[in-house]
C-alpha cells in the first residue's frame, strides 16, 4: 500500500509498504479521509515523531478485513475513529482509576512504528471504532475528533447564557466552537486571527467582531466593547508567544480562560500585566475528553447542527501531503482552513 512515511523533521515521503494485516480483536480498513490535525504538524515541524512512522489520526473508512475474535463488525461497514468506548470507569480516586495517568506527549508521539491514517489502508482496533451512521458523510466523520475537542472545550469553559466569548485563534476547532457557543446562548463572541480566510469564516459563522491583531489592539477594543469588563471566557487557540499572556489580559475579573492551543516552545508570561487586575482567572487546559464528548458530537453530526464541512477547504491526494504540510505551516499564506487527504 501507499503510505505518507515520516522521515525526520519537516520531510514526508510516500512509499510503498506492506499492507497492515490485523491483529486479534482488530479490523483492516480502506481509509476514505484523514484529516490533517495540528498535532500532527507540530510533530512534523519539530521532528517530535520517530522516523518510520505513519502520522493521522483523525480518519474514516471501510472495513475490509476481521481478524481473529471480532464478531461485532462485518466487512463492508463504513467506520470512524472512536476513542472512548463505554466501559464502566474505577472509581474516581483509586490508583488505577484512568484520571489519574500522567502522559508525557513527547513520549507519546516519539514512540517506534506508530501506524496512522495517511495510508491506504489502516489496522484498528475495534474497541477505537465505531460505525458511521447514514445520516453522517465520509467527509463529516472525518472530522469527529476535532469537533470532540471543540465540545469538550466548550464544555470545560462553563458557559453560561449570556455570557461574552472571545477568541484568540480561529482554526478549525475554533471554527466550530464559534457555531457551539452561538447555539448555547453567548451574548457576544469577539475572534482575534491574522488570517485573512480565517477570519473571514470566523465572521460567516456568526461572530460579532474580528480583529487583526497585527493591526489592532485587541485588548482595547474587546474591553471597550464589552463595557470595559472584558470577556467572560477567553478561549486560546492560537498558540502564540504572547497569545496567552493576552488571553489573561483580556479576560474579565473572575472570568475563565480555556487553553487549546500546543506550545512547542517557550511562550511569554507577564503575569505583572494582569495579576492585579484579574487575580481571579479560573484557567484551565483542553488536552483530554470524555465518553460523554464523543457521544454528543456524534450526535450534532447526525443532526447537522454544527456545520463541520463548512470548515473543510481541500482535499489532496496522498501526493500532495509534503506541499500541504508546509503551505499549513503558514497559515495567513493561504485560503486553507480544514484539509482532508484522500488517499
Amino acid at each position: 500500500m501507499k503510505a505518507a512515511v515520516f522521515k525526520e523533521k519537516g520531510v514526508l515521503t510516500v512509499e510503498e509498504i506492506p499492507t497492515p494485516e490485523p491483529k486479534f480483536g482488530e479490523v483492516l480498513c480502506r481509509v476514505k479521509y484523514c484529516g490533517i490535525c495540528g498535532t500532527d504538524l507540530h510533530n512534523y515541524s519539530y521532528g517530535i515523531t520517530a522516523p518510520g512512522s505513519i502520522l493521522g489520526h483523525e480518519w474514516c473508512g471501510v472495513i475490509t478485513k476481521l481478524g481473529e475474535g471480532v464478531e461485532d463488525f462485518s466487512v463492508g461497514e463504513r467506520v470512524m475513529l472512536y476513542k472512548h468506548p463505554w466501559v464502566p470507569l474505577v472509581p474516581p480516586g483509586k490508583r488505577n482509576d484512568p484520571r489519574n495517568i500522567r502522559l508525557n506527549p513527547r513520549a507519546i508521539y516519539s514512540a517506534p512504528s506508530r501506524m496512522g491514517a495517511y495510508a491506504e489502508y489502516i489496522a484498528a482496533p475495534t474497541t477505537r471504532i465505531t460505525r458511521i451512521p447514514d445520516e453522517i458523510t465520509d467527509e463529516a466523520a472525518a472530522c469527529l475528533e476535532p469537533l470532540v475537542a471543540a465540545i469538550h472545550a466548550v464544555r470545560l469553559g462553563n458557559l453560561k447564557v449570556s455570557d461574552t466569548v472571545a477568541f484568540i485563534g480561529a482554526g478549525p476547532i475554533a471554527l466550530f466552537m464559534i457555531q457551539r457557543v452561538k447555539q448555547a446562548g453567548a451574548r457576544a463572541i469577539y475572534v482575534s486571527e491574522i488570517s485573512s480566510a480565517r477570519a473571514a469564516k470566523a465572521e460567516e459563522l456568526g461572530s460579532d467582531r474580528v480583529f487583526n491583531p497585527l493591526k489592532e489592539d485587541i485588548i482595547t477594543e474587546i474591553v471597550k466593547l464589552t463595557g470595559g469588563r472584558g470577556p467572560d471566557i477567553v478561549y486560546e487557540c492560537a498558540a502564540g508567544k504572547n497569545t496567552l499572556n493576552q488571553a489573561c489580559q483580556l479576560v474579565a475579573r473572575n472570568g475563565r480562560v480555556t487553553c487549546l492551543a500546543v506550545y512547542q516552545e517557550p511562550i511569554l508570561l507577564e503575569p505583572l500585566d494582569w495579576y492585579m487586575m484579574q487575580p481571579e482567572i479560573k484557567f484551565t487546559t483542553n488536552g483530554d475528553s470524555t465518553p460523554f464528548d464523543w457521544e454528543i458530537a456524534k450526535e450534532v453530526l447526525c443532526q447537522n447542527s454544527i456545520d463541520v464541512e463548512t470548515v473543510i477547504t481541500n482535499v489532496i491526494p496522498l501526493s500532495k501531503i509534503q506541499e500541504t504540510f508546509q503551505a499549513l505551516l503558514k497559515p495567513v499564506t493561504n485560503d486553507m482552513l480544514r484539509v482532508l487527504v484522500k488517499p
